[in-house]
């Protein structure tokens, strides 16, 4: 598959529910869009200049590309160009899809969480599992039970007894542990959904071995990190620069002034874009792309939110 951009076009475009929309993509010039594994995003470059990623619906084995999208009255222009303005016909420029949400193989049966449009990417996941023959259990949680734009799409291929709707309006919120059930190294467990849900069931699954608990998040850092109260010494070692990064200043920025700033699209540790190794230097990680164990490697910074914890960090740059 080509790394290239390429244009679609609004093939279809329909309203779900009060707030969520699906939206088919087809090649604009009439080609089969290549597949995608369960799991994988769609990089969407908007006319209004935003670059958003939304989660496929499925493996797009039909030639066509198939979004949820979440008309969010805190939208900051992506879901409300695509909800408000986009219709039939509408051309979008789309990165080839990316898989930062992987499902692994190595295991016997599977619990899949989703919250709210968090579910987009587990609906291609639960299909993909019940294909191969695996056991696969949904819980799909909303406020309200009309706000569960996809239940019927996993009913037609769930059995009644693999699919759990909760509605916290009218049952209740469900405790995180509940959800997460006990840990069996036989069971993949994999989540989406808001902030709130995911830290919830990260702070329940402490005491599971590192990447029991797979997460894909929706955005980056919500807060900006506290100051630093040092400058620190920033090397570049292949373009053999380096600059003073002052105490207020993110290092994308420092980046930039030293004319060194690699390619940032979301600016929340979310999209990998801005993803640069380190050679030396320790890391404060604030991206959501890497599992802890991946942060305590020390490998990778996502400048756009990361930063160095000391006074010296020499990058592969």
């Amino acid at each position: 598959m080509t790394a290239t951009p390429f244009d679609v076009v609004i093939e279809s475009h329909q309203r779900l529910s009060s707030a969520i929309y699906q939206i088919e993509l087809a090649a604009a010039d009439g080609a089969a869009l290549p597949p995608a594994p369960a799991g994988a995003h769609l990089e969407i470059h908007l006319p209004n200049g935003l670059v958003r990623h939304y989660s496929l619906l499925d493996d797009a084995r039909h030639g066509r590309y198939r979004i949820g999208v979440l008309h969010d009255p805190a939208s900051r222009g992506g879901s409300a160009f695509l909800a408000e303005q986009a219709g039939l016909g509408t051309r979008l420029r789309v990165s080839p899809p990316q898989d930062r949400f992987p499902l692994a193989d190595a295991r016997q049966h599977y619990r899949l969480i989703g919250g709210g449009i968090g579910i987009t990417p587990l609906v291609a996941m639960a299909r993909r599992l019940v294909e191969r023959g695996d056991t696969v259990e949904v819980h799909y949680l909303v406020r309200h039970r009309d706000e569960a734009a996809f239940l019927d799409e996993l009913r037609a291929f769930l059995p009644a007894s693999r699919l759990h709707l909760h509605a916290s309006a009218t049952q209740g919120r469900l405790a995180p542990r509940a959800l997460l059930g006990d840990y069996t190294p036989d069971t993949g467990v994999y989540a989406c959904g808001p902030e709130s849900l995911l830290d919830a069931l990260t702070d329940a699954a402490q005491a599971w071995p590192p990447g029991a608990l797979q997460m894909e998040r929706f955005r980056g850092a919500s807060q900006a990190p506290a100051a630093r109260t040092t400058p620190c010494q920033i090397e570049l070692a292949r373009s053999d620069k380096h600059f003073t990064l002052a105490e207020d200043e993110t290092l994308l920025d420092g980046l930039a002034r030293a004319g060194a700033a690699p390619d940032s699209l979301c600016c929340e540790g979310a999209c990998g874009t801005c993803g640069i190794p380190v050679l030396a230097g320790e890391v404060e990680h604030r991206d959501v792309l890497q599992s802890d164990a991946e942060k305590a490697t020390n490998d990778i910074i996502y400048v756009c939110v990361s930063r160095p914890k000391g006074e010296r960090l020499v990058l592969d740059l």
